[in-house]
């Protein structure tokens, strides 16, 4: 061991508190950096691996493939696995008013790759034998049973305008034509499938054997060996399968998982990672900026401190390379001892976390999660040269520094201070007197300590309000591109059910109920003037509907709106939420009054959102049009009452329209005829509740569906997410609190001597405590004044980045300021104490002799 490295290694033993805090930032900066990487890594994995379990492990499908076709696709070399699939039809089942099964064909590759699991039985082997989908077997009859034989009028589905489709969405004016009876023996149960997602149409799979000759055309679902190579792929393979078709017809028929491709980067358009990744970056940078700040504190003050040490080796012919070797050897030991144990101490805790959430899922009744940590060797390097950096730069200004003392300087303790005038302000003289003048003299004596003393808490501010802010997005953007449930039971009505309205009232008799509504609703057309649209969003409304002059202005045909009624009890808890005006059902019924939810979605290929379209304000008479039962078109007018932002319990926000809340007896007054057949139930979660509103579907003979599974899975995603990104603000947090204590106590420990000089001359204890204490909270009000503007620049930075792929309005995390603002003050108010409390126990005139503490 060389000269330079002992004389670092015992100075870093003598000062071991300030050694341990500086070690501990740099732990957890390093578990940071590294834990980031890892998580996005783990949690990216982790999404991969749910879309395949809902939306099967294909990248690309092709429609109506021609048998003679076929092998353009399965001899392509760029294509790593393939599957043969059929809709052989939909049938209406005669028990259900609601109730419709799309029957699947589908061969072994598919049924692997589609992710169908069998719950009862087994998957079916050869022609005329299927399996049926959990939330049907009730549907058809409540004594099926495996090895019984089912007979279906299955037929082909068509739209309104006669067209044929393919679709897992029942929408009005669709119909099903050309029935015909199939009968099939049922071989299993499978467990909802995850493409299954609305509750009209439901799932059944037939085999589909590749190997037998078939005249018509087939689908042909592809996983392409490079996944970033999907679309030229597929572009090369329909020039070969579609040569006798047109471009636009061409589209059509090829369908791309747009969702796995935006989780694998492979998407042509905006995809979920980069934006993610670029949110990321912006808060590892902010991590360094601390780690910076924490650092090149922690050496400033070593410089401060041994000042005469460094003036002493100048003297003695030390160089000034030599100096900053001695600096920069206190950095490398340090960074020895902090990064490898901040590498270890982020996966270990990581892998703990996963462990712990996979250990509470599984034990969870309804749902089970299969988090597995991800480790990428190229996150780690990555973090270690990225926290190297940020120490290097942390240390390369107090090695410099260290390198100029001059020995003159110091024998004659001078260079540190400037001699000058300070203005004293007149408000702190006034508010604060004597003390407030000293404490605020005595933050501006040295410039540079200062305007670095600020820095660090501002950072400390900056980071833990922007990483508030990415918590919100990052949980508001699961919300949307998820669309979470917000009902957990539903109920159709059969053939011969009881009327829905004595239901409706039943139901509010049921105690544990926090909410229902009925599925009930006329779709609208509207004439939106061009000045009541969102200016912001011209553009997107643009894109979905057609503009026309009439007049001297413009109007935009609204086409996809919906008149909503959803009952009194539904409305009544809508009252509670109200942004604007408010809802009298007396007065509704006089004026033909709506609630307007103000908010809708909208999904384009690779963004979702939630958007505002119109201005529409309370007091507005809105005219709309409708088809009646004889095509005949109607118009009728309503007014808006009132504003919510609050979506419909089980339909959520309309797709690019708007919706309007009112009574039934609206309906009446504007001639509508209502069809109810569906309701939607948010029962709490009651076991009790949820068996009374069983018993009561069986009795009025509804359909009864418990979708608690789902919709728990839905709330444990989020609640995973949520651990994570809490779990990143605790660490952020105390890297924070750490830098703030460590900054403001040893500001105040390095003026010992000045401190002592001022309690010899007669300051009075509570003078010298308050004089102290005010310093600190000129810090705390400086750094929150700058600090606060810029945290929610970066979070608007962060909303922008984001917008790329899901778009909603602006989140500022007011909570998180009005925390950091009393977190600030309470934190440097200790850092103070701490300080005050030693002073107190030390006698003055040694501590007038001491040069450094």
């Amino acid at each position: 061991m060389n000269l330079y490295t002992s004389l670092t290694i015992r100075y870093l033993k003598q000062n071991k508190r300030r050694t341990i805090v500086t070690i501990i930032g740099i732990i957890l900066s390093t578990a940071l950096i590294c834990g980031i990487g890892n998580i996005f890594e783990s949690f990216m994995d982790y999404q991969v691996r749910e879309t395949i379990k809902n939306d099967g492990s294909f990248h690309v499908t092709f429609y109506d493939v021609n048998r003679k076709n076929v092998e353009y696709v399965t001899k392509s070399a760029e294509v790593e696995k393939y599957a043969f699939t059929k809709q052989l039809g939909y049938s209406k089942l005669e028990n259900s008013e609601n109730g419709i099964v799309s029957i699947k064909q589908y061969d072994k590759n598919a049924i692997n790759g589609y992710k169908i699991s069998i719950k009862e039985g087994r998957f079916p082997a050869k022609e005329g034998e299927i399996v049926l989908s959990e939330n049907i077997i009730n549907l058809i009859d409540d004594n099926l049973k495996i090895g019984d034989k089912i007979t279906l009028k299955v037929g082909d589905m068509f739209d309104s305008s006669k067209k044929k489709i393919d679709s897992m969405v029942f929408h009005e004016g669709d119909y099903i034509a050309s029935e015909k009876d199939r009968t099939f023996e049922v071989v299993g149960i499978i467990k909802k499938p995850g493409f299954e997602r609305y509750n009209g149409i439901a799932t059944a799979i037939t085999y589909f054997n590749p190997m037998d000759n078939y005249n018509d055309t087939i689908n042909v679902s592809v996983e392409v060996r490079n996944p970033k190579e999907v679309y030229e792929v597929s572009n090369k393979i329909s020039k070969n399968i579609y040569s006798n078709k047109d471009k636009e017809a061409v589209s059509d028929m090829i369908k791309y998982n747009e969702h796995l491709l935006r989780l694998q980067g492979a998407s042509k358009y905006a995809d979920i990672n980069s934006s993610i990744k670029s949110i990321i970056i912006a808060v590892t940078i902010l991590v360094i900026i601390c780690t910076i700040a924490t650092v090149y504190n922690s050496f400033s003050i070593s410089i401060t401190e041994r000042k005469k040490q460094f003036g002493i080796l100048n003297s003695i012919g030390a160089t000034s390379s030599q100096i900053k070797r001695l600096v920069f050897i206190e950095g490398i030991i340090i960074s020895l001892i902090g990064i490898p144990i901040g590498l270890i101490s982020g996966t270990v805790a990581i892998d703990l976390l996963f462990k712990i959430i996979n250990k509470y899922f599984t034990e969870s009744v309804v749902t089970q999660m299969s988090l597995r940590i991800v480790y990428n060797p190229i996150i780690i390097i990555v973090s270690i040269i990225i926290v190297l950096f940020t120490i290097f730069i942390s240390i390369l200004l107090p090695a410099i520094s260290a390198s100029n003392i001059s020995p003159l300087n110091v024998i004659k303790n001078t260079g540190e201070y400037k001699v000058r005038k300070i203005k004293s302000s007149r408000l702190i003289k006034m508010i604060f007197k004597t003390e407030g003048v000293l404490a605020y003299k005595n933050i501006r004596r040295n410039r540079k300590k200062f305007i670095v003393t600020l820095f660090s808490l501002m950072i400390s501010v900056i980071i833990f309000i922007s990483f508030s802010g990415f918590t919100l997005l990052l949980l508001r953007s699961e919300e949307i591109r998820n669309s979470q449930r917000k009902y957990d039971l539903y109920l159709t009505a059969k053939g011969t059910a009881r009327s829905i309205d004595d239901t409706v009232s039943e139901l509010e008799g049921i105690d544990g109920i926090k909410n229902f509504e009925l599925a009930t609703g006329q779709y609208v057309s509207i004439r939106v003037s061009e000045n009541k649209i969102n200016k912001s969003k011209e553009d997107l409304i643009g894109k979905y509907y057609q503009k026309y002059k009439v007049g001297d202005s413009y109007e935009y045909d609204f086409s996809n709106n919906d008149l909503i009624f959803p009952g009194d009890f539904a409305i009544r808890n809508k009252i509670n939420n109200l942004i604007q005006g408010s809802f009298n059902k007396e007065r509704a019924i006089q004026e033909n009054g709506v609630i307007l939810v103000r908010k809708s979605s909208f999904e384009s290929k690779g963004k979702k959102g939630v958007v505002e379209l119109t201005n529409y304000k309370v007091g507005d008479t809105v005219t709309c049009e409708y088809l009646d039962e004889n095509a005949s078109s109607k118009k009728i007018k309503v007014k808006i009452l009132a504003i919510t932002d609050e979506e419909r319990l089980g339909m959520g926000y309309q797709n690019m329209g708007l919706q309007f809340i009112t009574y039934d007896e609206v309906a009446k007054n504007l001639n509508l005829k209502l069809s109810k057949s569906l309701i939607f139930i948010d029962s709490g979660g009651s076991i009790k509740t949820k068996k009374e509103i069983e018993a009561l579907a069986n009795k009025n003979n509804f359909n009864f569906y418990d979708e608690s599974a789902i919709t728990e899975s839905e709330k444990q995603n989020l609640k995973v997410i949520k651990i994570f990104v809490y779990g990143f603000i605790a660490v952020i947090s105390l890297v924070s609190v750490t830098n703030i204590l460590n900054t403001v106590s040893t500001s105040i420990n390095l003026r010992k001597g000045e401190l002592a000089v001022i309690q010899s001359i007669g300051v009075t204890p509570k003078g010298f405590r308050k004089m102290i204490y005010l310093e600190s909270f000129i810090y705390g009000i400086l750094s929150l004044l700058f600090g606060i503007p810029i945290s929610i620049g970066m979070t608007l930075i962060m909303n922008k980045l984001i917008s790329g792929v899901i778009e909603f309005s602006p989140i500022i995390p007011w909570t998180a300021i009005v925390i950091c603002i009393v977190s600030v003050f309470i934190i440097t108010f200790i850092a103070g104490y701490i300080p005050i409390s030693k002073l107190n126990k030390e006698n003055i005139i040694d501590n007038i002799r001491r040069e450094s503490i």
